[in-house]
């Protein structure tokens, strides 16, 4: 018999330890409103799981753990279009990843997946009972109660480092050369990232990690007096000053949710787009729980996307380049633009692209309409 319920009044740990306990086989899916989660078990142990958060894709996974490159995740991901193998087996057979580190890394990804629901303040959850995935998946083995006994650690630690890193529009600024001594397995790429300018969320983006994975390298050399956090508010002060509306006046109204709203809506009338797009964001990371910000934002968000799209900037579109890449490394562009150009091959469609990207879907329909306009790309229809 399959359970459902709330994490407000069953917490993980003891959901857990209760599938654990009884035996259970079958599938437990846990959704937050944004990200679903599903925890494959087989006789009380945990063999598998899968989520629909991109930074925990494997191939995501095996780049920001330093594993393999962009360009083997992305022979991997054209192959795996053609002859529907597991990508962990086509990584294997092209000999990016040995088999020992592979299964090693689906380990891993799958406890880390689930470590991140521990820190989910709400959500939840069905139990299927005896209803695994049909497709093949690459067997694990997981003990639930030290899985449990580590998550509870994590959360206390994830508490601790919420209190230096509120949020990912926090920039680390690198005051000291950095202590070797707490830094683990992948956390050298992490910190190469440090230039004094990008926000912990475009760390994450770069290298399609998880906010916790970077945030505990960050904080790790905070606490070793090796780098400092700037904090999102004398940031957004200044940013808001010098990109909101002309109406104002200081940082007290610019830093409102209500006064970013007011700043997307002229930008998107202006045609910026993308600065619309982070002024919506901007107001729902300063006012989550606000009803009518969420609701003004999803409005905005909603006229952003169909702006992209009457344009030809549509998820099945393929973009092809319109400039050789020797011309565009001399446009000033972004890290993202940048990004984008490179797993650009005249065959994949902005789909595709995405399955190689952190980026949200929007957020790559504005840059790529942004190239279109600037006359790097056109959109084509796909074969």
């Amino acid at each position: 018999m399959g359970i459902t319920g709330n994490l407000k009044t069953m917490e993980l740990a003891e959901l857990l330890q209760w599938l654990s306990g009884a035996m259970k086989t079958g599938t437990l899916v846990v959704e937050n409103g944004r990200i679903q989660k599903q925890i494959y078990f087989k006789d009380g142990r945990i063999v598998s799981s899968a989520s629909t958060d991109p930074r925990e894709y494997l191939g995501a996974f095996l780049v920001s753990h330093g594993f393999i490159s962009e360009m083997e995740l992305r022979q991997a991901v054209k192959m795996q279009e053609s002859n529907k193998m597991l990508l962990g087996k086509i990584l294997t057979t092209i000999g990016a990843i040995s088999e020992q580190d592979l299964h090693r890394m689906l380990r891993l990804k799958a406890e880390e997946g689930i470590y991140d629901v521990f820190t989910w303040t709400e959500g939840a959850f069905r139990f299927l009972d005896d209803q695994l995935p049909t497709s093949t998946m690459v067997p694990i083995s997981i003990d639930v109660a030290a899985l449990v006994l580590e998550g509870m650690q994590r959360l206390d630690e994830w508490r601790r480092i919420r209190e230096r890193i509120p949020n990912t529009g926090c920039v680390p600024v690198a005051v000291g050369p950095w202590d070797d001594a707490v830094l683990p397995e992948g956390g050298r790429q992490v910190l190469a990232q440090v230039d004094d300018d990008r926000t912990i969320e475009e760390i994450c983006r770069a290298l399609h990690a998880s906010e916790f994975y970077v945030s505990r390298i960050l904080f790790r050399q905070a606490e070793a007096g090796r780098l400092k956090v700037v904090r999102p508010r004398a940031l957004a002060t200044a940013a808001a000053e010098s990109a909101a509306a002309p109406a104002a006046q200081g940082p007290g109204p610019a830093l409102a949710p209500e006064h970013l709203l007011d700043a997307a809506r002229g930008l998107a009338d202006e045609g910026d787009l993308e600065g619309a797009l982070r002024h919506v964001r901007a107001a729902r990371a300063l006012d989550p729980e606000g009803r009518k910000i969420e609701t003004e934002g999803v409005r905005l968000e909603t006229r952003i996307r169909q702006e992209v799209e009457s344009a030809g900037i549509r998820l099945d579109a393929v973009p092809v380049l319109s400039r050789k890449m020797e011309e565009l490394t001399q446009v000033k562009l972004s890290a993202q633009e940048g990004f984008l150009l490179t797993r650009i091959d005249g065959t994949s469609d902005l789909k595709s692209i995405l399955r190689l990207t952190p980026l949200s879907s929007l957020e790559a329909q504005v840059l790529f309409w942004k190239l279109h306009r600037a006359g790097h790309v056109v959109l084509q229809k796909k074969r």
